[in-house]
């Protein structure tokens, strides 16, 4: 196994820890669609809502801060895997509310550092100017 897969996978099992004890009842992991996949998928009983979460493990800021890798185009193919659970896995007729968390799981060593972004969407997203100015 790469190194990479074996640090995301450890970054999930530790989100998925992270989550469940703050109350979120886990549903799936890794789920696989045609557009893309999701990491995590819970169920917020306090709030009743679906979420689904993408993990960014980072061992150091060499590729950049995990949250900085969440793009855009992540963004959309994590709404169009979530579709795809809604309706092809769960068999729901109406995709029901959710939201999209971000967990940052820095490992500096011994240290586990866990960051929890709630609610992302389209407008967290700074987008390159490709505009030229003279």
């Amino acid at each position: 196994m790469r190194k990479e897969k074996s640090i995301g996978n450890r970054g999930e099992a530790i989100a998925r820890r992270f989550l469940e004890g703050r109350g979120c009842k886990f549903l799936e992991q890794n789920y696989h669609a045609l557009g893309g996949e999701i990491d995590l998928i819970f169920l917020d009983t306090e709030k009743d809502e679906y979420v689904i979460v993408e993990v960014k493990t980072r061992c150091s800021d060499a590729f950049g801060e995990g949250e900085v890798s969440i793009t855009p185009a992540k963004f959309e193919k994590i709404l169009s895997a979530a579709e795809d659970f809604f309706l092809r896995k769960l068999e729901i007729k109406e995709i029901p509310f959710f939201r999209i968390d971000a967990v940052i799981v820095r490992i500096d060593g011994a240290k586990i550092f866990c960051q929890h972004i709630e609610d992302i969407g389209l407008d967290d997203f700074s987008t390159p100017c490709n505009e030229k100015y003279f």
